[in-house]
C-alpha cells in the first residue's frame, strides 16, 4: 500500500489514470450534489403545494357548508308555496274557532316535508308569539310545555324566544345548544337557524329550523386534511358554532388564540404541540363566518416520511454505483491507453522520458469523432416534415426554372401535404438591421435575431391554414398565401401594415421594407407573384418615409436612369470639399430616381459599382487612405454575388462615402474627454445624442464615437444605456416608484425598448430584479 501511494505522488497529475479516477469521483459527487439540490427543492415545492391543498380544502368545506345553509334558506321558499302557512305566519292570524285547524293541520304537514328534505334539520317550527303556540312538524304545542317538556333548550328557554328581536335580519345562525326533554330529544346538540319571513313576508312570529348538530361534525370530519387535524366554525362575533371535535373547550382555546392572530396563516404551540393554524373568511348565505383549521406539524412531516426514506436509499444506492462504475470505466478507458504507450516504449530507452506522455491526444481524438458523430445525428433528426416541406416551397417560388407539375404533385403527396386552393398570393419583407443594433446587442442575440423575427411575424398571422411563412435569404421573408381565386387578400395587406407599424418602435434598430405581389392561379402564378413581389421591394427606397410597395403593371418599366455625368461630377466635388449634407442629399436625390425608372438588378449592381469607383478615386485624389480592414469589407459586399436588396445596397453606399469623408478629413483638434463623459454623466435622463454633443464640443459624431470608445473601451450608445440602467437599479431597489415613472426619469420614452436593453444587460426584467432585491432585504 505505501508502495502504491508512493507510486500515486510520483506519477501526480501526469498519469491520467490518477486523472481519470478524479475525474469520475468528481462527477458522482456531481450528481449527488445535482441530486441533493433537486431533492430540497422538489421538496420546497411539495410543502407549498400541501399548504396550498389545504387552502383548497378548506374553501371546499366553506363551499360545502354555505351550500347546507343556503339549501335551509331555500326551504322558505318551499313552506311559502303552502298558503295556510303564510296565513298562520301572518301577524293577525288568530285560532278563534274550529274551521282554522285544517290551516294548522295542513302547515304541520308542510313542516313534516321540510324536516324529511334534509338530514340535516332535527325539526322545524313556527313559534306565534302572541298567542304563545307552537306549530311544528310533529304537532301544535304551547310555548309552555314544548320549551319546558319537549325541546328544552339549555341556551334558548322559553324567554329568550318570546323576546327575541329579529332585527330584520333574514336568516341567523345562533350557536349550538344541548337540548333535553322528550326521550328523542335527550342527549342532542341542536342549532337554531331563526328566519322572521316566510315567501318575503315579514312577521313578529318566528320561523325556526334546529339542526342536528351531529350530520355537520360528520361532514367537517369528513373533510379533515391529515387524522390529527382539526376544524372549528364560529360567527362573525367569534362564538363556537361547530367543530370536528367532542371538547368544545379545547376547539374554544384555539379559537381564542387564533381570534389574537392578524395573519390568515400562521404556527402555535397547543398543548405542547407545534400546530399549523389556517384561517378562513367566509359567509353562510346572509351570515359572516370564520373557519380555523389546526394541523399538527408532525402530521404535516409524516407526509415526507416516505419520500425521506425513499431518497436516502437511492442517494446511497446512487453512491455506490457511481463509486463502482468509476473504478469500472477507469479500468476500461485505461486499458488500451496504457496497452498503447507500453508498446511506444518498446524499443526505447528503458529510462521514463520525464516529459508527459501524448495520453490525451488519442482520448481527444475519440472525443472529436463522438462529437461529430452526434453533431451528424442531431443535424439528421432536425430535418422534420414541416422544414423539408418550407425548403421546398422556397426552392419553388426561387426556381428560375420550368417547373415539372406531376413531380411537384408526386413529391407533396409522398409528404402527405396539399393545396386546399388553385390561386396564389406572395409578399415579402425585408428587414435591414442598422448599426445601433449591432453597437446595442450582444453577438448571440445577433444570430438569433432572424428566428426571432421569424417567430413573432408567425404569431401575428391571420387565422387561416393555407398561409406560409417562409425564410427566402437572410432577413428576407415570404409570406405565401393559398387561397380562392375570388378570395379577397386585404386581410393580408393589413397583416403586413401591422408589420411595419410594430417595426416603427424600433425603427432606429431595423427597417422593414415590404414588397407585395398580385395574385395569381396555379404553380407557374406562385412564382410571378414572388417576382412581381421583389420588383416592387426594389422600389421601396430607404430615403422614403413609404415602406410598402404594391406592385403595379404600368409602373415596372426597364428603362433604367444610372447616373449621368454631371451627378458624378458632383459626387465627386463634394467629396473632396467634405461636404457631407450636401453629399448624402445628392445621393438620396440619385437613388430615388434610378429607384423610379424601375432598375433592373443588374443596372443596380451598376449603379452601386460606379458610385463606389467615385469613391476610390476620391481618396486616390487626396492621397488618403482608409483602414484596411474596412476597405476589404466594402470591397467584398459590392463584389458578391449574392442577392442585395435595394436598401442593403443604399445603406452600404451611405456608409462607404461617409467612410471615405471620414479618410478625408483632417485630424480633428482634440477635446476633454472628462467633460464630455461628466456631460453624460449629468443629463444622461434627457435625449442627448452624438450629434448634439459633437455640435456642442465643437468636433464631428465621428471623431467623439472613436475617441469614447478609444478611451472608455466602448460606444457613446452602449456607455449611455449602462448608465442608464445603473440608474434604474437603483430606483428599483430602493423606491416602489412604477416601472413606468422609472424608465420615464432615466430617459427612456419607450417601455419594450427600456425592458429589452435591461434583459439583454442584467439577464432578467426589471419586475424580476425588483422581486430579488425585495426578497434579499427581507
Amino acid at each position: 500500500m505505501p508502495a502504491i501511494i508512493s507510486k500515486w505522488k510520483k506519477l501526480g497529475f501526469r498519469s491520467i489514470l490518477f486523472r481519470l479516477i478524479l475525474l469520475f469521483l468528481s462527477i458522482t459527487m456531481f450528481l449527488q450534489l445535482i441530486n441533493f439540490l433537486s431533492y430540497n427543492v422538489l421538496l420546497s415545492k411539495f410543502e407549498n403545494q400541501i399548504e396550498h391543498n389545504y387552502d383548497r380544502s378548506v374553501a371546499n368545506i366553506a363551499s360545502s357548508l354555505n351550500n347546507l345553509f343556503e339549501g335551509i334558506y331555500q326551504t322558505n321558499y318551499l313552506l311559502a308555496l303552502d298558503p295556510n302557512v303564510l296565513r298562520i305566519f301572518s301577524a293577525n292570524y288568530t285560532i278563534d274557532d274550529v274551521s282554522k285547524y285544517a290551516d294548522i293541520t295542513e302547515a304541520i304537514r308542510s313542516l313534516s316535508r321540510i324536516k324529511s328534505s334534509s338530514n340535516y334539520i332535527d325539526n322545524a317550527y313556527i313559534y306565534k308569539r302572541s298567542e304563545k303556540l307552537i306549530i311544528s312538524d310533529e304537532g301544535t304545542y304551547s310555548s309552555d310545555f314544548y320549551y319546558d317538556k319537549v325541546y328544552r333548550s339549555g341556551l334558548y328557554p322559553k324567554d329568550f324566544w318570546q323576546a327575541y328581536q329579529a332585527s330584520h335580519h333574514l336568516f341567523t345562525i345562533l350557536p349550538p345548544s344541548d337540548i333535553s326533554g322528550t326521550i328523542r330529544n335527550h342527549g342532542k346538540t341542536s342549532i337554531p337557524v331563526v328566519q322572521s319571513m316566510i315567501g318575503g313576508y315579514w312577521s313578529n312570529d318566528l320561523y325556526v329550523i334546529n339542526l342536528d348538530v351531529q350530520p355537520i361534525i360528520q361532514l367537517l370530519r369528513s373533510f379533515k386534511i391529515t387524522p390529527n387535524s382539526m376544524l372549528l366554525v364560529s360567527n362573525q362575533d367569534n362564538q363556537l358554532l361547530f367543530s370536528t371535535e367532542e371538547n368544545n373547550a379545547d376547539m374554544s382555546e384555539i379559537l381564542e388564540k387564533a381570534v389574537g392572530e392578524t395573519a390568515n396563516r400562521f404556527k402555535m404551540t397547543f398543548r405542547n404541540q407545534e400546530m399549523l393554524i389556517i384561517k378562513f373568511n367566509t359567509s353562510f348565505f346572509f351570515q359572516q363566518a370564520n373557519m380555523i383549521v389546526s394541523v399538527p406539524i408532525t402530521d404535516i412531516k409524516t407526509n415526507f416520511n416516505n419520500f425521506n426514506h425513499w431518497n436516502i436509499i437511492v442517494t446511497a444506492i446512487a453512491l455506490l454505483v457511481g463509486l463502482f462504475m468509476s473504478i469500472l470505466f477507469t479500468k476500461m478507458l485505461y486499458s488500451p491507453i496504457r496497452a498503447l504507450v507500453r508498446t511506444l516504449q518498446d524499443g526505447r530507452s528503458t529510462q521514463r522520458s520525464t516529459d508527459s506522455f501524448k495520453e490525451f491526444e488519442y482520448i481527444n481524438n475519440e472525443i472529436d469523432r463522438m462529437k461529430n458523430n452526434v453533431a451528424h445525428l442531431n443535424e439528421t433528426l432536425s430535418y422534420t416534415l414541416p422544414l423539408v416541406i418550407d425548403q421546398y416551397l422556397v426552392k419553388m417560388l426561387k426556381s428560375n426554372s420550368q417547373m415539372d407539375y406531376s413531380r411537384i404533385d408526386d413529391f407533396l403527396a409522398n409528404c402527405k401535404f396539399s393545396f386546399m386552393h388553385d390561386s396564389f398570393w406572395v409578399g415579402l419583407i425585408q428587414c435591414n438591421f442598422k448599426k445601433p443594433f449591432y453597437d446595442s446587442f450582444s453577438e448571440e442575440f445577433q444570430n438569433q435575431a432572424s428566428q426571432r423575427l421569424l417567430k413573432l411575424m408567425k404569431s401575428m398571422i391571420p387565422p387561416s391554414s393555407s398561409v406560409y411563412l417562409l425564410e427566402m435569404d437572410t432577413n428576407l421573408f415570404a409570406i405565401l398565401v393559398n387561397l380562392p381565386h375570388d378570395a379577397d387578400t386585404w386581410a393580408y395587406h393589413e397583416y403586413l401594415q401591422q408589420i411595419d407599424d410594430l417595426f416603427q418602435t424600433d425603427k432606429a434598430f431595423v427597417h422593414i421594407h415590404i414588397g407585395i405581389g398580385r395574385k395569381h392561379i396555379g404553380y407557374q402564378g406562385m412564382q410571378r407573384s414572388y417576382v412581381e413581389a421583389m420588383k416592387a421591394l426594389w422600389r421601396v427606397s430607404p430615403f422614403d418615409t413609404k415602406r410598402i410597395s404594391i406592385y403595379n403593371e404600368n409602373n415596372q418599366d426597364e428603362s433604367g436612369y444610372l447616373l449621368s455625368k454631371t451627378d458624378e461630377n458632383k459626387l465627386f466635388n463634394l467629396l473632396l470639399s467634405n461636404k457631407q449634407e450636401d453629399l448624402q442629399q445628392l445621393l438620396k436625390t440619385i437613388i430615388n430616381a434610378n429607384m423610379n425608372s424601375a432598375m433592373t438588378d443588374m443596372s443596380s449592381r451598376q449603379l452601386y459599382m460606379h458610385l463606389y469607383l467615385i469613391g476610390t478615386q476620391a481618396l486616390k485624389q487626396l492621397d488618403r487612405t482608409m483602414d484596411e480592414s474596412i476597405f476589404k469589407n466594402y470591397s467584398e459586399f459590392v463584389m458578391s454575388i449574392s442577392t442585395h436588396s435595394i436598401g442593403d445596397m443604399a445603406d452600404f453606399i451611405v456608409s462607404f462615402y461617409d467612410s471615405v469623408l471620414e479618410a478625408c478629413t483632417p485630424n480633428q483638434p482634440g477635446f476633454d474627454i472628462k467633460l464630455f463623459k461628466q456631460y453624460i454623466d449629468d443629463y444622461y435622463h434627457e435625449d442627448i445624442s452624438l450629434d448634439m454633443l459633437a455640435d456642442k464640443y465643437n468636433t464631428s459624431p465621428k471623431y467623439m464615437s472613436k475617441l469614447l470608445k478609444k478611451e472608455l473601451g466602448m460606444t457613446f450608445q452602449r456607455y449611455l444605456q449602462e448608465l442608464r440602467i445603473a440608474k434604474a437599479k437603483e430606483m428599483l431597489q430602493h423606491t416602489t416608484k412604477p416601472i413606468q415613472k422609472i424608465l420615464e426619469e432615466i430617459g427612456f420614452n419607450n417601455r419594450n425598448s427600456f425592458i429589452r436593453t435591461f434583459r439583454n444587460l442584467e439577464g432578467i426584467s426589471p419586475t424580476e430584479y425588483r422581486i430579488q432585491r425585495q426578497v434579499r432585504k427581507g
